[in-house]
């Protein structure tokens, strides 16, 4: 654990330093989309994004408060305290969040999912909203999802939507973007039984079916569902038996009554 004394560092306090001009692109997300790095913010998302090795460029701390963290902090990252005012232009959660940190990204490949017995992982195609894939992923990490798959999707997966809504849970696990191609020889290969959620009249509800070894979950986007090329491949088609008035529910919500019970079964 090590204590940071923010009064023997540099103070920022005007819009036109470069430090502060950089953060202020980076927390645009369509900008960070093509960069290298991205930011986190709060206390609790910077300890797991250090404890899963990513690299820390530099911090930016609200206010004259020091911080005690349980995590080791080289002495090569570069940390900053930003005036009140600068450090709430930048943030989302107001007065509630004390810290902002500059991070390099991670690329993912379908080698980096964590391959165990009875492994889960979730396939999503097109996925659409950001807050979605952020509450896909703080469910996933908790029930102990091996990773991942997002097939043919245009989301920027650092995206601060995506980091906020998952409370940190992108930092967790592998999220592989991909295409239907590639997804299916790594499903193939690694024995994994696929079971698309489709509602059709040949579907099978969910809590009907026996899950077994390596499970695969696809789930498709929010607006139009597993496409017709996903769809080609053969896999069992699951669903969940609506009993009341609307006929769906949201994405983020489907997948965690879903994976419940299979994790229900196979752990």
């Amino acid at each position: 654990m090590g204590r940071i004394n923010l009064f023997s560092m540099k103070i920022i306090s005007s819009l036109q330093n470069s430090h502060f001009k950089r953060l202020k692109k980076l927390s645009n997300n369509k900008f960070n989309k093509k960069e290298m790095e991205f930011i986190i913010e709060g206390v609790q998302e910077f300890a797991l994004a250090v404890k899963s090795n990513f690299t820390i460029n530099k911090i930016f701390f609200r206010e004259r408060k020091p911080l005690n963290f349980d995590v080791n902090l080289s002495n090569k990252i570069e940390t900053f305290y930003l005036k009140k005012k600068l450090f709430d232009f930048l943030s989302y959660r107001n007065n509630s969040s004390k810290l902002i940190a500059v991070a390099n990204k991670k690329k993912y490949t379908l080698n980096s999912i964590f391959l165990k017995k009875n492994s889960i992982i979730l396939i999503i195609e097109n996925i659409e909203k950001p807050g979605n894939l952020g509450a896909i992923l703080r469910t996933a990490d908790g029930m102990g999802v091996s990773g991942i798959i997002l097939i043919d999707s245009k989301i920027n997966i650092f995206n601060s939507n995506v980091i906020r809504s998952s409370v940190g849970s992108i930092f967790n696990l592998p999220l592989v973007k991909t295409n239907k191609e590639e997804a299916i020889k790594f499903l193939i290969k690694n024995k994994f039984k696929l079971y698309n959620t489709i509602i059709s009249k040949t579907s099978k509800n969910y809590l009907d079916i026996c899950y077994s070894g390596n499970v695969a979950i696809a789930f498709g986007s929010e607006s139009k569902g597993l496409s017709d090329n996903w769809k080609s491949h053969p896999g069992k088609e699951i669903c969940i038996k609506m009993k009341g008035k609307n006929d769906s529910f949201n994405l983020s919500v489907s997948v965690g009554i879903i994976l419940s019970e299979v994790v229900r079964q196979t752990k």
